[in-house]
């Protein structure tokens, strides 16, 4: 399930390395005949062949991908990713803290993605880390939110929330062991349909593998007016079809943590 630096690289640039195999056999070819006349026909026909690779590449590079890995170890890498808030890269920690983000940030080239892998490395400085799946927008998306006991679905409608916790009877997501703050961990979620299956790695050894279903209806409070004091919010219950959607992360508050090594792929 989890990738390697270098298997990562590898099929990110394999039109690449492809091309220099092909054209570096032609190139041996060419050097490597002894009449002229040959080498001429060998030498053409290499340059043809790295042309057209050339534009085989650009052809492939331009069109839509299946995946991205997003390494965010580095200032800029926070330029693809469209949100409010506080979004930013630390130095000492090779890595970007998210905090102060009522909406969240998300990464809008997997807006029309429906089932995929999304896995990254985090860390909880302060209360807890929340990951978004299947975002339509910044109004509307699924959460978990990732604290210390256990991982809480939030779902995200016209701004309003729909909010179950990790020891519901219905939701059963509350880790075995808690999780250390300032450390470490590696995050696999798969969406498949309206099945989410949520892993944690700690330095390669799982330590928490459950699935989540995606309900068809959930009640929702809905104030009755802009008093954020009023006792009386409606109930309506509300249909949840969150058939696709980007991926992202949200932190409010003082809320904080760490991400980096974000990978995303297609299923």
């Amino acid at each position: 399930m989890k990738k390697s630096i270098f298997q990562i690289l590898l099929k990110k640039y394999k039109y690449e390395f492809i091309s220099f195999v092909v054209n570096f056999t032609a190139a041996f070819f060419a050097f490597n005949f002894k009449k002229d006349n040959e080498q001429n026909i060998v030498f053409w026909g290499s340059t043809t062949i790295f042309i057209l690779s050339i534009l085989v590449i650009i052809y492939l590079r331009t069109r839509e991908k299946d995946f991205y890995y997003l390494s965010m170890n580095k200032h800029g890498d926070e330029k693809d990713w469209s949100g409010r808030g506080k979004l930013f890269y630390l130095r000492n920690e090779k890595a970007f803290e998210i905090t102060e983000s009522g909406v969240g940030y998300v990464f809008p080239k997997t807006l029309i993605w429906d089932d995929y892998i999304f896995s990254f490395d985090f860390k909880i400085i302060n209360r807890c880390l929340a990951w978004i799946v299947r975002a339509n927008n910044l109004s509307n998306y699924i959460m978990f939110q990732c604290n210390f006991d256990g991982v809480n679905p939030h779902i995200r409608l016209d701004g309003q929330w729909i909010v179950k916790s990790h020891n519901d009877a219905d939701v059963n997501l509350t880790f075995d062991h808690k999780l250390s703050p300032d450390t470490w961990y590696r995050a696999i979620i798969i969406c498949e349909k309206r099945n989410i299956r949520i892993s944690i790695y700690n330095k390669n050894k799982p330590i928490f593998d459950r699935h989540w279903v995606l309900p068809d209806q959930m009640i929702a409070l809905y104030p009755t007016s802009l008093d954020p004091k009023d006792p009386k919010p409606i109930k309506i219950v509300q249909n949840i079809d969150f058939d696709l959607g980007a991926i992202g992360f949200r932190n409010d508050g003082d809320e904080k943590g760490l991400i980096k090594n974000v990978y995303v792929e297609k299923l």
